[in-house]
């Protein structure tokens, strides 16, 4: 279920009331296939073949709500084109998960038929991404927003922190796996070269590393998001260390940050169920009614003032539990002390957004170490505790199931 902020967008939706809201040189570019352009959501203006940037709604089933009803304004930057997702394929479900709590989701497109073989490449898609993304934000600031986010994966995703280097009054930024778009070579363990002989070689991935530890720097946004994940084909390298001794050391930002321990793997690992309780820990991290403290932001500990408040979820004093469920929605468990009584299970949003948040009073029945309830006719709750966590199974109504980790909250909840 959409939630727009606030709830009367709602009914102005049904109204029609609503408005639209360094080194690049030293590496060798990738040769793009030509790749057609493809409309998502709807083009402004007509756009010629000779257009290289343009701006399009991202979703036609997530119509923009506009500055007074939308949480704030998304700007997408697609992965590169040799990876064959470039303007054609939709923004990663997270970015799906954001519309449907409220936020406006636009799309800045790279035409990979004018944007590629160009000298210095990168340097120079920087400059013009830097310029469409000011242009763009300068006008849904004039429209009235005041919450604007850069976004982007693999290669948009550099663009993105690129971006966030240089424009001013960013409210966050979020990149999924950042790369510079430029390839790099190297020698397999038996030392045979893995690229043709005349190409350059960066056997370290040097520049993009390079790239990524400039960046981190030098973004200033207010929030940041950024994920780096293991195996990423892109950037053969470890990023996640260096990375967090460069923002450990930023005490004027926010950062919530995924590395190669995370879980997630793969450059289009963030569009896959490993990264669900990401999203949702994201979503949480992003909220605007909630404000984190400057310095690294922990998911399973940071966000559960703002999970439980979007639950509704008052704690009582009893035994507090919290964690993810295998489909990435924040779970709340209260447990009363001493054993006996009702217990209070609570839920979020989920990685999609689509689940409205709520709580339930409900009474355990307890058998040593484990503990069983009835959520309601159809579905039943059974826990166990095992060492610090406690692990809960749900039986649906529909034959399925549902599991849990949760973790002990500190003190009373």
């Amino acid at each position: 279920m959409r939630r727009p902020y606030p709830a009367l967008a709602a009914l102005a939706l049904l109204s029609g009331l609503l408005g639209g809201g360094a080194q690049a040189q030293q590496a060798a570019q990738k040769t793009a296939p030509v790749e057609e352009v493809t409309v998502i959501g709807q083009r402004p203006t007509p756009v010629a073949p000779t257009t290289s940037y343009w701006v399009e709604d991202a979703y036609t089933s997530y119509p923009l709500l506009g500055p007074t009803f939308a949480q704030g304004l998304v700007i997408w930057n697609h992965a590169d084109y040799y990876n064959n997702m470039g303007p054609a394929v939709p923004p990663i479900r997270a970015m799906e998960g954001m519309a449907e709590l409220g936020w406006d989701i636009e799309r800045l497109q790279r035409n990979g038929r004018v944007v590629q073989n160009r000298a210095d490449a990168w340097g120079l898609e920087v400059e013009d991404v830097v310029e469409s993304l000011q242009k763009q934000i300068d006008n849904a600031r004039v429209q009235g927003y005041t919450r604007v986010i850069v976004a982007g994966q693999e290669m948009g995703g550099g663009l993105a922190l690129a971006a966030s280097t240089r424009v001013e009054g960013l409210y966050g930024v979020i990149a999924f796996a950042p790369n510079t778009g430029v390839e790099w070579c190297g020698r397999s363990a038996h030392g045979k070269l893995t690229c043709p002989s005349d190409q350059p070689l960066d056997f370290n991935a040097e520049i993009i590393l390079q790239q990524t530890w400039d960046q981190l720097r030098q973004t200033h946004p207010a929030r940041l998001f950024v994920l780096f994940p293991k195996d990423d084909a892109e950037v053969p390298h470890l990023r996640g260390p260096t990375a967090h001794e460069i923002l450990g050391q930023r005490t004027d930002l926010s950062f919530l940050m995924v590395d190669e321990t995370g879980g997630v793997s793969g450059n289009t690992g963030a569009d896959t169920p490993a990264f669900d309780a990401y999203a949702s820990c994201m979503n949480l991290f992003l909220q605007p009614d909630f404000t984190p403290k400057p310095g690294e932001f922990h998911c399973n500990s940071d966000e559960v003032r703002a999970a439980l408040a979007e639950m509704g979820v008052k704690p009582h004093g009893g035994e507090g539990w919290f964690g993810y469920s295998t489909r990435g929605q924040t779970i709340y468990l209260e447990l009363p002390s001493g054993g006996r009584g009702p217990a209070v299970y609570g839920w979020g949003a989920g990685a999609n957004g689509k689940t409205r948040p709520g709580f339930r009073t409900v009474e355990p029945k307890v058998s040593g170490e484990v503990f069983t309830a009835a959520l309601d006719p159809d579905r039943t709750m059974r826990g166990v505790h095992f060492g610090p966590q406690l692990r809960l199974t749900i039986d649906q109504a529909d034959g399925t199931r549902i599991a849990v980790v949760l973790h002990r909250l500190p003190g009373n909840s």
